[in-house]
């Protein structure tokens, strides 16, 4: 028997009764609306999130990043800087998040969905974290030998995931092989790349020129022309394709019922309603299922959303209805505000409960670790949760520093702005030393957690898991503190009791 095998099947060895009826978790959870959560430290956050979940009796993703925050074991393990240092920058394994996520969510008895998250098809993971403050490198596609280097780091990631037997549940990132170069052609130059370029150009215009009618809040028609479907035929048809590799590759090689997101959330711009329209149904016409999207729908990470609250909600109401047409929910990324505690802004989660009818899948991650980092800056000067915090803080400002002055992979204008900020506010007296509101660390602070020592040790991720495991006052701060903060997220966005419609949708148990 192969060992996902083994393991898949040692994890039911004391099934839990749910209901009146065996619990199958982790599970493939369908089209339905749930909350999906980065598990960055699962040794310190799942018990919080799984308990918000058992009280709220909601099932929920846990994930995690495959483009940045994870990595397979083989590059968790290899020695400091054979890979850059913002790969698996959680020092955190897919094999280990999910292992340790499907086995909490059976001791705890919740029903969850475990994701790999985010498998992005990029030029480096430096370029994926510089998405994170608003960097986007990339004007056209990546090469040739770019794509194959990702598609091969993709494809042992995906074979790691499908060797622990517990993912149920895919999003996919291909923004960098967008052709941005498309949306300036004139009709001209338009006309002469398309027909050069894509083929079977007769059949793909038949298939997308016309009127699409949407059922949405307030129905509306998009049309679309001749000249929308050759330009979005060059944008995205690299993009689809890869997708479709991806899709192929899982399918292909699991045995059960999975879950498919396609992500077009990190792109310079809003995403278009044709766009979408455009992308779907070249997808839905392959004859491959996809349960979620993402687009883009002007959300900033970790801020709060600052812009015209109506706006919002109709565009995303739109979307919403497209997304809908052709069988998929939306899934709304970059779902961080500007604090732990500020829920994307006044006003945002019922915009968004209006624009979907409130089903709708909603993804955060950094704020958990973001939250553990505030919780220890909040002790007592001298206390060592605080002297660790400031170990972090240094570590971390040091290390940017130093990539500034020697202009390494890391260093942009808009780092060196932070960094200059943050010294000038606390010349001035504007802010504390060591703020872990400080720009340039919140949005970087990350890094500490794949910092290694001269026996390659992550020092400090393991200095974390240690201090929560040993000190039961911190530990049980951070547990109601992560609790709070998942409960908030649940409530704000009204997914309680949402374990009814997983058991109602028919989705089968994988």
């Amino acid at each position: 028997m192969p060992t996902f095998c083994l393991e898949y099947t040692l994890i039911f060895d004391n099934p839990r009764s749910f209901g009146g009826k065996l619990l199958e978790t982790p599970r493939y959870l369908g089209r339905i609306g749930h909350p999906a959560i980065g598990i960055r430290i699962p040794e310190i956050f799942l018990t919080g999130i799984l308990r918000a979940y058992k009280k709220r009796n909601v099932a929920g993703g846990l994930m995690l990043s495959f483009g940045r925050e994870t990595a397979p074991q083989k590059v968790i393990d290899a020695p400091p800087g054979k890979y850059e240092i913002t790969r698996g920058h959680t020092g955190t394994s897919i094999k280990k998040y999910m292992t340790l996520g499907a086995r909490a969510a059976l001791r705890e008895g919740v029903i969850v969905e475990i994701e790999a998250d985010h498998i992005m098809v990029i030029g480096s993971s430096t370029s994926a974290v510089k998405r994170l403050v608003g960097i986007h490198e990339l004007e056209s596609e990546i090469s040739d030998e770019e794509l194959r280097r990702s598609m091969d780091y993709n494809i042992l990631a995906i074979d790691e995931a499908l060797s622990t037997g517990y993912v149920n549940s895919f999003t996919t990132d291909t923004t960098d092989l967008l052709d941005r170069t498309a949306d300036s052609l004139d009709n001209s130059k338009l006309s002469e790349k398309f027909h050069k370029r894509i083929k079977n150009t007769e059949e793909l215009l038949s298939r997308n020129l016309g009127e699409f009618k949407f059922q949405g809040a307030k129905p509306f028609t998009c049309k679309l022309t001749k000249e929308d479907v050759m330009r979005f035929a060059l944008k995205y048809e690299k993009s689809i394709e890869v997708n479709a590799q991806i899709y192929d590759y899982i399918k292909k090689k699991i045995d059960r019922p999975f879950g498919f997101e396609i992500s077009l959330d990190e792109t310079k711009e809003k995403t278009g309603f044709k766009d979408l329209i455009f992308y779907l149904n070249e997808w839905k016409l392959s004859a491959r299922h996809v349960d979620f999207v993402a687009p883009n729908i002007g959300f900033k990470k970790r801020m709060d959303f600052y812009g015209n609250l109506n706006e919002l909600r109709d565009r995303v109401s739109r979307l919403d209805a497209i997304a809908r047409y052709f069988g998929a929910l939306l899934s709304i990324h970059s779902g961080s505000g500007t604090t732990p505690y500020s829920s994307k802004g006044r006003g945002t989660y019922k915009a968004l409960l209006d624009a979907t009818n409130g089903q709708l899948k909603y993804k955060i991650s950094g704020v958990y670790y973001e939250l553990l980092l505030q919780k220890l800056a909040s002790f007592s000067r001298g206390s060592k949760e605080r002297k660790f915090y400031n170990l972090i803080f240094d570590s971390v400002y040091d290390f940017l520093n130093k990539e500034v002055r020697r202009r390494g992979k890391l260093a942009s204008p808009i780092l060196e702005r932070q960094l200059l900020s943050y010294k000038k506010n606390v010349r001035e007296g504007k802010i504390e030393r060591r703020d872990p509101r400080a720009k340039f660390f919140r949005f970087n602070s990350y890094l500490a957690l794949n910092f290694r020592n001269e026996r390659g040790i992550r020092y400090i991720r393991e200095g974390l898991v240690r201090m929560y495991k040993q000190d039961q006052f911190l530990k049980k701060t951070i547990d109601e503190e992560v609790e709070r903060l998942t409960l908030r997220l649940i409530d704000g966005l009204h997914f309680s009791n949402n374990v009814e419609d997983v058991l109602r949708s028919g989705a089968p148990a994988s």
